[in-house]
């Protein structure tokens, strides 16, 4: 189930709410919203459902049944070995066998192969994240006592974060946990919540969701953009993926406020940054901070500065993708941050304007590599050179593309839900119209809504 559907809007969401807040005591809230997530995420597939489940039902028996302790290594990896499993099958298994090792179906296409036509469970690699960090900090002392299984099982399938973030610590939510069965939701929180919600889903269905079918033209003929068709869909792709990915944490940290869970905020203007260094502390905000606190500083942080952030990008690369492409992004991107530590100096140096064009630009760039495979990559790139007159965007393109950008650099949501208890009653009023109007215009793009793009990593 999607978050820009119908059936999630108007009768999954205010059923959810009616049960949780008008029907059922507050003891029973936990497990009701446990069901619940089951059964959004068990639309996607029941075996997708069961590698959840069985994730979940194996950390908590390694982790807490048999007493991860601080410092008992030989368990953690046992605990991690369960869900890191079920990731490198279903989404490293077919690049591993048929890109790195070349290996095909011995029975051929007809043939029973175990590891062909894997289809990838919907957010798998949060899940599994999620649940890497909980074993992790248990193993540090970070979560001293056992949280028991329930808890760990909401905390996992809460259905606002379960399919595409934001990668929650459990220290994050562990207040909003204890006080669920107590919460009672009040004008404050719903007034969040829609804010959040209709501003989410203005982001990924008007936005981004125009831009998507605007420049399809152009994603589909790599080998005739030339240099303006490729250009037009390096910075529409880069908005557009800014806010289908910002738009669904909106919608899931609005969600999470109708029932007293308080999920972090995932993107801090990063497109706003001056370097490739300061643009990974804003994009992505809950992966950094995974990365950064379980792989960067494990390995040594900054005492051996370049080689941890190759491995670190790799990973982060290979995170977002079983690929080539992907792989080579998160090596573009190392090598980004890599040069601006050894000409930190020099860049500084350049006006602020020069240094954000040029940072932009080259995230900007980046993004060619999650639009195309290698070959179509290289073939778009081969055009601006053998293509006289390649494509030229559509005026529509070109005006979506130029509003995404004023929202982008000039709004911000959370400063605005922020501001909310200093408004007057005139501006409160006015805020309640825009968004009911904002809404409508939602509901009028919703019928050619696409799938969120991070939902396939």
């Amino acid at each position: 189930m999607l978050f820009n559907d119908l059936a999630f809007l108007f009768l999954f969401l205010p059923l959810t709410v009616v049960a949780i807040h008008l029907v059922f005591p507050g003891r029973f809230r936990m497990p009701l919203l446990i069901g619940v997530s089951l059964m959004f995420y068990g639309l996607s597939g029941l075996v997708h459902m069961a590698v959840l489940v069985g994730c979940v039902i194996w950390v908590f028996l390694i982790v807490d049944r048999f007493s991860l302790g601080a410092g008992d290594a030989r368990t953690l990896w046992l605990a991690i070995l369960g869900p890191l499993g079920a990731l490198v099958y279903f989404k490293y298994s077919n690049f591993l066998i048929n890109d790195i090792l070349m290996l095909d179906g011995a029975d051929g296409p007809q043939g029973f192969d175990l590891f062909r036509n894997i289809v990838l469970p919907a957010g798998i690699s949060f899940f599994t994240f999620q649940l890497f960090g909980y074993a992790i900090d248990r193993y540090r002392g970070d979560i001293a006592e056992p949280i028991g299984f329930t808890k760990l099982f909401f905390f996992v399938s809460f259905f606002p974060q379960l399919v595409a973030g934001p990668i929650v610590r459990y220290q994050q939510v562990a207040e909003g946990l204890r006080n669920l069965s107590r919460f009672r939701l009040n004008a404050k929180a719903v007034s969040e919540a829609m804010i959040y919600l209709v501003a989410g889903l203005a982001f990924k269905v008007v936005i981004a969701d125009s831009i998507n079918h605007l420049s399809a033209p152009l994603v589909e003929a790599p080998k005739s953009l030339g240099a303006t068709g490729l250009s037009a869909l390096v910075y529409s792709y880069t908005f557009q993926i800014y806010f289908d990915f910002y738009g669904y944490s909106l919608c899931a940290i609005g969600l999470g406020r109708l029932f007293g869970i308080r999920l972090p905020d995932n993107f801090l203007r990063p497109y706003a940054t001056l370097n490739p260094r300061d643009f990974w502390r804003c994009w992505h905000v809950s992966l950094s901070n995974f990365i950064r606190d379980y792989m960067y500083i494990p390995l040594g942080g900054n005492e051996r500065y370049i080689r941890n952030i190759f491995i670190v990008f790799v990973a982060c690369g290979l995170w977002h993708g079983a690929g080539l492409s992907f792989i080579i992004w998160g090596v573009f991107h190392f090598a980004l941050v890599g040069g601006y530590k050894f000409l930190e100096r020099q860049w500084n140096c350049m006006p602020a304007a020069l240094q954000w064009a040029l940072n932009f630009s080259l995230v900007s760039f980046g993004w060619l590599f999650f639009v195309y495979p290698i070959g179509d990559l290289l073939a778009a790139f081969t055009s601006v050179v053998d293509v006289d007159n390649g494509w030229v965007p559509s005026v529509d393109l070109l005006v979506m593309t130029c509003v995404a950008a004023l929202i982008c650099f000039f709004v911000r949501i959370e400063a605005l839900v922020s501001a909310i208890p200093d408004l007057g009653r005139p501006q409160v009023c006015g805020l309640a119209v825009f968004s009911a109007l904002l809404a409508v215009l939602v509901l009028l793009f919703i019928d050619r809504s696409a799938t969120f793009i991070y939902f396939r990593f």
